[in-house]
């Protein structure tokens, strides 16, 4: 049996105040993403897909996020009409008030689809032969949740949830005994992962946080698991590029060298920004030096750009280890000279003292 793993696809989502035809670019992206990923869905031909929260970017989802998820139930439907879709509500999609369905209870009225978006129910599948619990965010908002149980008569049992999987009992955490499952599909997480053995978050399938530039390492794209095997595979969906450039360094009230080194450094970006989120970050200057970048050149730079972010990083002292081999250096120097003046000595212990640093993690 294979089970495709998704979670986290925002649909709604929007950023940044760019549209095209009337629509947020960055919503258009991120439903792309989504019918990409069932496009590659319909390649696998999974016997089971999952959807593990937040499937929509807000508990009243836009029409055009509606459209979205209509058209991938749609194609799913038509090509894989022998394939259950089961889908939990997440913190972002759960309807505001405990007597509300939500939205997403709307879409059951797709053959083979079920959903779960303010309690708890379990789901049997293969004449009995599956059993899947499906855990929505509601469900485990207040306190830690009960341990799911998984149903001793199935030939399988698959958890699927919204949850932080954390040890003890942390607030809002889920407590699930791994080995009682054959999967466990959680959501909440942007980026791919394994907990353990069996119990994997997918990551969503755009970068849909609020900063993506940190994200802009990470692939984006959903699970499949072969679940005789015990095998886990990463598929990768393409997304909007993001950008993240290497910290700049300039003196403070350099305009001329700023300048050259923006040109420089975003020259060398391969394939160039065009219609890229681009972020970058300076050091060693002060906020009222970026006015040297104002004019042609950053207008220039915001209009190839999708998104062009600035971001001045303050100084951040060094690590011990590096000050333990600068302090080792300097000695070294004062040591070949003869030891240095008793002041050189002074100015040595006072810039860089010995061990325990005042900045030293505890």
């Amino acid at each position: 049996m294979i089970l495709a793993h998704l979670s986290d696809l925002h649909l709604g989502h929007g950023a940044f105040d760019r549209a095209v035809g009337g629509r947020n670019v960055r919503e258009r992206d991120v439903a792309e993403a989504f019918h990409r990923a069932v496009e590659a869905l319909v390649e696998i031909g999974p016997d089971l897909v999952l959807v593990a929260g937040d499937v929509f970017d807000r508990h009243d989802p836009s029409p055009s996020a509606l459209v979205a998820l209509t058209r991938g139930l749609e194609v799913l439907g038509a090509e894989l009409p022998d394939t259950p879709v089961l889908m939990v509500s997440g913190a972002r999609d759960t309807p505001r008030r405990a007597d509300d369905p939500g939205a997403l209870a709307a879409l059951e009225s797709f053959p083979r689809v079920e959903t779960a978006t303010t309690v708890s129910r379990s789901v049997t599948l293969r004449d009995g032969t599956v059993h899947v619990r499906m855990m929505p965010h509601r469900a485990i908002l207040r306190g830690v949740a009960p341990a799911p149980e998984p149903d001793p008569t199935a030939d399988l049992n698959i958890l699927l949830a919204y949850a932080r999987v954390k040890p003890g009992r942390s607030p809002r955490s889920l407590r699930i005994g791994s080995d009682q499952w054959d999967y466990v599909a959680l959501g909440s997480d942007h980026a791919a992962r394994e907990i353990t053995a069996g119990v994997h978050y997918s990551g969503a399938l755009e970068r849909v946080g609020p900063a993506p530039w940190t994200e802009a390492a990470e692939e984006k794209g959903f699970l499949t698991r072969d679940i005789v095997a015990a095998k886990t595979t990463f598929h990768r969906v393409p997304g909007r590029p993001v950008v993240a450039l290497a910290p700049i360094r300039a003196r403070p009230g350099d305009g001329e060298g700023l300048r050259a080194r923006v040109k420089e450094v975003t020259g060398e970006v391969p394939g160039g920004i065009e219609d890229k989120i681009v972020h970058m970050t300076f050091q060693g200057i002060e906020p009222t030096d970026l006015i040297a970048l104002q004019g042609e050149l950053l207008s220039s730079l915001r209009s190839r750009a999708l998104h062009l972010s600035l971001e001045i990083e303050e100084d951040v002292p060094p690590s011990d280890t590096r000050v333990r081999d600068l302090r080792a250096g300097l000695r070294e120097i004062l040591d070949a000279s003869g030891g240095g003046t008793a002041e050189q000595q002074e100015l040595l212990e006072r810039l860089l003292p010995p061990e325990p640093l005042p900045w030293a993690p505890a």
